[in-house]
């Protein structure tokens, strides 16, 4: 009995510590520049080890020195009923993070309990980190590690690839050799028998149903953001325009107009938002390079990259 006992105290404590994780705001979560230049990281949940907080850190210092892009990984255990694109859109804002005027910011949101990925990208950056790559980054070098329970794995991989999409090139040998990728390719499917099967494809309905099949395939499939649709209730809009109507300050807000088209019932319809006004982070930004307190650079998005959930 004392130790059926023993084991239910464990639960109810486990339970209690578990109600009680913080659920985040993009005003509480706590920004890596409060610990100095160098760092890119939030992780107040402690949900990645020392080695991929280390990668993370090192890939980013390297990338804002290599092309003024500045990249920020955020993890967190919970947004509460938050959507994950809110969320990021004025944690990015907030933050300001990418080069002012220039806009090169990238931001990762990675959000453990409702199994969100999303990166967010700085206007000044789309046209190289474009939507789709960001989807195909999410799909084939995150969410396979995410799956298999490896998290910090998952997102040093996406790391490694906005690197060298950024910088048009190969990563150098010291990112390469680090421990937190150096498993890349382990979640790739194998190949097997895929390619017969995309020959006997190929072979049957030819060249052009295979790629009307693949356009129809990415159309159902990529993983775009979603919203719910008005007038048929289902999950199905997913954006397809977006206007920023008046551009947020250090003095005050903005807000612009999302056009969203409904998948299932064709509805197309516009949802307002705002624009949160800019603000200075902690520090001076006359000190980048200090590691005693420092800045993000007070760059913008209009809401560019995607989201997916593993």
């Amino acid at each position: 009995m004392k130790a059926i006992r023993k084991i239910v105290l464990s639960l109810a404590a486990l339970f209690s510590t578990l109600t009680m994780a913080a659920v985040y705001t993009p005003k509480s979560v706590p920004s890596p520049k409060n610990q100095g230049q160098a760092f890119y990281v939030a992780d107040p949940d402690t949900l990645l080890n020392d080695s991929d907080v280390v990668f993370l850190n090192r890939c980013a210092r390297m990338l804002e020195d290599a092309t003024d892009v500045e990249l920020c990984v955020v993890a967190l255990r919970s947004i509460g009923d938050a959507d994950a694109f809110d969320f990021s859109f004025e944690l990015f804002q907030t933050w300001g993070i990418g080069a002012r005027g220039k806009n090169t910011g990238v931001l990762v949101l990675f959000v453990l309990d409702s199994h969100d990925i999303r990166i967010m990208t700085g206007t000044g950056i789309e046209g190289i980190l474009t939507d789709a790559r960001c989807s195909q980054i999410i799909r084939d070098d995150m969410t396979p590690a995410f799956r298999a329970g490896h998290y910090g794995e998952g997102l040093c991989l996406g790391a490694l690839r906005i690197y060298e999409i950024c910088t048009d090139g190969t990563a150098p040998e010291e990112l390469l050799n680090m421990t937190s990728v150096t498993n890349r390719g382990k979640y790739a499917p194998e190949g097997g028998g895929k390619s017969d099967v995309w020959l006997a494809l190929l072979c049957s309905i030819g060249v052009i149903g295979v790629y009307a099949g693949f356009f129809t395939l990415i159309w159902y499939a990529w993983p775009t953001e979603t919203r719910k649709c008005p007038k048929c209730k289902k999950r199905r809009a997913h954006k397809i325009a977006d206007k920023v109507l008046t551009a947020a300050t250090y003095g005050h807000g903005g807000n612009g107009e999302r056009t969203y088209k409904c998948k299932k019932c064709g509805n197309i319809f516009v949802v307002a938002y705002k624009i949160p006004k800019l603000s200075h982070s902690s520090g001076s930004s006359s000190g980048r390079r200090s590691h005693s307190g420092g800045s993000w650079g007070g760059g913008s998005s209009s809401g560019g990259g995607a989201g997916g959930k593993w």
